[in-house]
C-alpha cells in the first residue's frame, strides 16, 4: 500500500510539473487567453522541476508575478554547488575571452606602436605610445586562481539584506560604479576591484578638470582596491579615465588604475551573444560576473535583481542608494539575471536574493 501511494505520489507530481511546463512554454497571447492559462502552485512543484523548468524556458515566457514566484521558489531550494558546471562555464569563459591574461591591458598583451580598436566604436583607433604603455601593469593581477569571491551588485533588493558580514567574508570582493559603502550592514566594507563608467566621473565630479579633493576623499573609502575603468571602449572615455589615474598619482594613493582591454569585451560580447542574449552593450555587472566566473573558483552574486519589487511584491528603489533607473535601451538586464538564476540553478554560482 506504501508502495502504491509513493507512485501515485510521484506520478502526480510528475504530472504537475509538466502540466506547468507546457503552460510556461505557451507564447503570448490576448489578455484574456492569459488569464485561463493552467496556474500551478511552484511549491508542489519540487525544486528538480524547478530547475527544469529555469533551464528550459525563456524570460519571455513569463508574467512577472509568475516569474517572481518561480524565483521565490527557487530561492527556497537548497542551493548545491556543482564544480563540473562552474569549470564547463570557466573554459568556455577561457576560450573565448581568458580574463586572466587579456581581461585589463597590461604590458605583457600589449606593445608599443600597436593600434588598438575601440570596442563600442570600432573605427575608433588608439596608437599605443610608450608613454601611454608605461602607465599599465606589467603583468595581470588575475594570473593566479582565487578561492571565493562576492560580486556585489547595486540592487535595492540588499536593503535590509544583513549581507555585510557574508560579502566581506570572501576572499575576493568586487564592485560597480563607486557605489556609496555607508550601508555597511547590507553591503560590507571590504573591496578588492570597483568599476567606473565614465558618466559617473562626469556628473559627479566635472570630469576631474576642477576640484579633486570629492574625488579623493570617495577613493579613500575603499581602501585601496584596484580601480577598473573600460578607457578605450568610447572615444569620450579615454581622457577622463587617464585623469582618474593622474589624479591617483598625484595624490600618491595605494589604487591602481587599470583599464579593460578593448579585445577583451569585444569577445565577451560575441560569446553572450551567441548564447541568445541580445543588447545594445553588456553592463558592467555582466562583465565582471564573467572575470570572477574565469577566475574565482566559488563566485556568489549580491544585489543583482533589476526589477522594481522584491519577491513578496513590495516596491523596492532601483539602487540600494537611490531610485534612478538606468538609461533605457542600452541594456537587457532582466535577460541577464535570467542568465544568472539559470547558473545558478545549475550550481555553477549562487545567487542570493534573501536575507543573510
Amino acid at each position: 500500500m506504501v508502495r502504491e501511494w509513493m507512485y501515485l505520489l510521484s506520478l502526480s507530481t510528475i504530472l504537475t510539473c509538466y502540466l506547468l511546463y507546457l503552460n510556461l512554454q505557451m507564447p503570448h497571447q490576448t489578455q484574456h487567453s492569459r488569464e485561463r492559462r493552467i496556474k500551478v502552485n511552484f511549491s508542489t512543484c519540487g525544486c528538480s522541476c524547478l530547475k527544469s523548468i529555469i533551464l528550459h524556458s525563456v524570460l519571455g515566457t513569463f508574467e512577472e508575478q509568475y516569474f517572481f514566484e518561480l524565483v521565490k521558489a527557487v530561492q527556497g531550494c537548497p542551493w548545491k554547488e556543482n564544480q563540473t558546471e562552474h569549470n564547463l562555464h570557466q573554459a568556455n569563459l577561457g576560450k573565448c575571452c581568458n580574463a586572466s591574461h587579456s581581461v585589463i591591458m597590461t604590458q605583457e598583451n600589449t606593445a608599443i606602436g600597436q593600434l588598438i580598436r575601440f570596442d563600442a566604436e570600432d573605427k575608433i583607433t588608439q596608437n599605443i605610445t610608450e608613454s601611454l604603455y608605461s602607465l599599465f601593469p606589467k603583468k595581470s593581477p588575475f594570473q593566479n586562481p582565487i578561492r571565493s569571491c562576492a560580486v556585489v551588485g547595486n540592487g535595492g533588493i540588499l536593503n535590509n539584506s544583513s549581507c555585510g558580514a557574508e560579502i566581506d567574508g570572501a576572499d575576493f570582493v568586487f564592485r560597480l560604479n563607486f557605489p556609496p559603502l555607508n550601508w555597511t550592514n547590507d553591503i560590507g566594507t571590504k573591496t578588492e576591484l570597483v568599476t567606473s563608467n565614465p558618466s559617473i566621473l562626469r556628473n559627479r565630479f566635472n570630469s576631474l578638470t576642477e576640484r579633486r579633493k570629492p574625488f579623493i576623499m570617495m577613493v579613500q573609502e575603499y581602501g585601496s582596491p584596484l580601480i577598473l575603468l573600460p578607457a578605450f571602449s568610447y572615444s569620450a572615455n579615454t581622457e577622463v579615465s587617464l585623469r582618474v589615474l593622474y589624479t591617483i598619482e598625484d595624490f600618491d594613493l595605494n589604487n591602481k588604475v587599470v583599464f579593460f582591454k578593448p579585445d577583451y569585451l569585444r569577445n565577451l560580447t560575441a560569446h553572450w551573444t551567441s548564447t541568445g542574449l541580445k543588447s545594445v552593450r553588456l553592463s558592467s555587472g555582466l562583465m565582471v560576473v564573467s572575470v570572477a566566473m574565469e577566475v574565482c573558483d566559488k563566485v556568489t552574486l549580491y544585489g543583482f535583481w533589476p526589477f522594481s519589487q522584491d519577491l513578496d511584491g513590495v516596491p523596492i528603489l532601483h539602487h540600494y542608494f537611490d531610485n534612478v533607473p538606468p538609461i533605457p535601451g542600452i541594456h537587457a538586464m532582466p535577460d541577464e539575471f535570467y542568465q544568472y538564476l539559470q547558473m545558478h540553478v545549475q550550481g555553477s554560482l549562487r545567487l542570493n536574493l534573501e536575507h543573510c
